[in-house]
C-alpha cells in the first residue's frame, strides 16, 4: 500500500467509525449518519484508486468501480472468507452494486437536485431540510437482508483493507 492510499484509508475508516456511532443513535437524523456512510465509502474507494498514483480524474464515484474491482480480487476474496468460492464471491459483488450506487449518488455533485444527507433541495429553491427526510436508502440499509449483508460487507473491508489494496 502506498502512503496516499494509506491516507484514504485512514480517513475512509474515522468516517466508517463516526457512522457506526451515529447508526447506533437513533436520536440523530439519518442524514448525518447517511453522510459519513457515502464518504467512508468514497475514500475507501479512493484508496483503491491511488494505488499507482494520482487518479487521472477527480470524481466521487470511486466505490463501484472499487467494489466492482473486488469481483477479481482473489485476496480480499480470501480475507473476507469466500475462499474457493468464485461463483459466491463474484455474485456477493454483483449483487451488492445496486445498493453501492445509491450510497454513491447520496454525494451532493451526484444527487443532480435530489435528496442528499448535506443540502437543502431543490437547489434553486430549497424546499426540504435533510434532517428532516426521511431516506428510503436508510430503511433499506437497516431492514432488509441486502442491505444488511451490505453493510457487513464493508465492516469486512474495513476491518482487513491493507491485504488487498
Amino acid at each position: 500500500m502506498t502512503e496516499h492510499q494509506r491516507l484514504f484509508l485512514v480517513q475512509a475508516r474515522t468516517n466508517f467509525t463516526v457512522f457506526g456511532l451515529f447508526r447506533k443513535d437513533s436520536k440523530l437524523p439519518r442524514c448525518h449518519t447517511l453522510h459519513y456512510l457515502q464518504m467512508a465509502t468514497e475514500m475507501l474507494g479512493k484508496a483503491l484508486a491511488w494505488r499507482h498514483g494520482p487518479p487521472k480524474k477527480q470524481t466521487h464515484r470511486a466505490f463501484v468501480p472499487f467494489l466492482r474491482s473486488l469481483a477479481a480480487n482473489r485476496q480480499a476474496q480470501k480475507q473476507l472468507g469466500y475462499q474457493g468460492q468464485n461463483n459466491s464471491w463474484k455474485q456477493f459483488i454483483r449483487k451488492s452494486v445496486p445498493l453501492a450506487e445509491r450510497v454513491e449518488n447520496l454525494a451532493p455533485a451526484l444527487c443532480k437536485d435530489g435528496p442528499n444527507p448535506e443540502y437543502p433541495w431543490p437547489n434553486a429553491e430549497p424546499e426540504t431540510a435533510p434532517a428532516e427526510h426521511t431516506f428510503e436508502i436508510w430503511q433499506e440499509l437497516q431492514e432488509t437482508a441486502e442491505g444488511r449483508q451490505f453493510l457487513s460487507l464493508l465492516g469486512g473491508l474495513f476491518a482487513v483493507a491493507e491485504a488487498f489494496l
